[in-house]
């Protein structure tokens, strides 16, 4: 088997890229640019200076592959501006669409988000629940989904989209920089300051999914992959609140500096927990069972581990 991952020198694509030339997968990974660091991390993977918006580039390369994972979407940063959101997600995946269809790519995965459910989910959250995407970042994804099952109906590309829930873990390229993500902005501030500091109230509640878990989900996917269009709600099977996560990471820092450090909730907001449950059947029909050695308080130690070599 071989996979295209674009987005391969992003948290997730990086780690997916990782994974699977460990488990003897042949990948081609592409993105813009590759620093030494991820170069040296996929020195076993075929490395494509790929530009998902630069249609003329995509056009003069020819690429065999058995499966695209696209992980090169807007993230919570890049949505922000509306413009370089929508076109990065919606744009940028029928860019990858085409390319995969000219290059004869038959199965594409593309990553998208939970959000397309809300920012604060309520209830049972199953693939058939209703959409309420309530900011840019969720509806520049649902752009994504919808040029997906386009191409899958019209029969050019069969695909998945894939929604994510709060991905957290190891950190394994030099080239990280996405310390708003939790619990790493908090395991940061620990290591810079002896504190964590909570700008809420703390009370919202939120699933996490570890990337390790994240890639067994994908492979999972593409060994199994639906005949029409499919959705896959991609996250674990526990939910945490945001002073849970911080007391987690306040107690795997003093447990393994010996120093303990205060935890500061600066805000008021939400006055009350929203309370919700991620069905994962589709998933565990198809075979994908949790890793349960990867757990946050083991990825937040090893969140620690890098830190200490910055």
């Amino acid at each position: 088997m071989k996979v295209l991952i674009t987005g391969a020198n992003g948290f997730i694509g990086s780690y997916l890229a990782h994974f699977f030339i460990k488990k003897g997968v042949s990948v081609v990974a592409a993105a813009r640019r590759f620093p030494d660091s991820t170069k040296e991390l996929l020195a076993r993977a075929e490395l494509l200076s790929l530009d998902v918006l630069n249609t003329e580039q995509l056009n003069s390369i020819s690429c065999d592959a058995d499966v695209i994972i696209h992980t090169a979407t807007a993230n919570d940063i890049i949505s922000r501006n509306t413009k370089s959101g929508i076109e990065l997600s919606a744009v940028g995946t029928k860019n990858i669409l085409d390319f995969a269809f000219r290059n004869k790519i038959s199965k594409c995965i593309i990553f998208s988000t939970l959000q397309v459910y809300g920012t604060e989910l309520l209830g049972s959250i199953d693939e058939k629940s209703p959409l309420l995407y309530q900011n840019d970042y969720g509806l520049n994804h649902l752009y994504a989904e919808m040029y997906a099952e386009m191409y899958s109906r019209t029969n050019k590309v069969h695909c998945v989209s894939v929604r994510p829930s709060n991905v957290y873990g190891r950190i394994i390229t030099k080239s990280f920089d996405r310390w708003s993500l939790v619990p790493g902005c908090f395991c940061k501030e620990a290591m810079e300051s002896g504190t964590i500091t909570i700008k809420s109230s703390g009370k919202q509640l939120r699933n996490f999914i570890n990337l390790e878990n994240l890639s067994r989900a994908v492979d999972c996917i593409i060994h199994h992959f639906p005949v029409n269009y499919e959705c896959y709600n991609l996250a674990s099977s526990r939910v945490h609140t945001m002073l849970e996560i911080a007391g987690k990471v306040k107690a795997v820092f003093e447990k393994k500096y010996s120093k303990e450090i205060q935890l500061h909730i600066t805000g008021t907001e939400p006055a009350a927990t929203n309370h919700f449950t991620i069905s994962l059947d589709k998933l565990t029909e198809m075979g994908f069972i949790e890793d349960e050695n990867y757990t946050l308080e083991t990825e937040i130690n090893e969140i620690f581990n890098y830190l200490q070599t910055k």
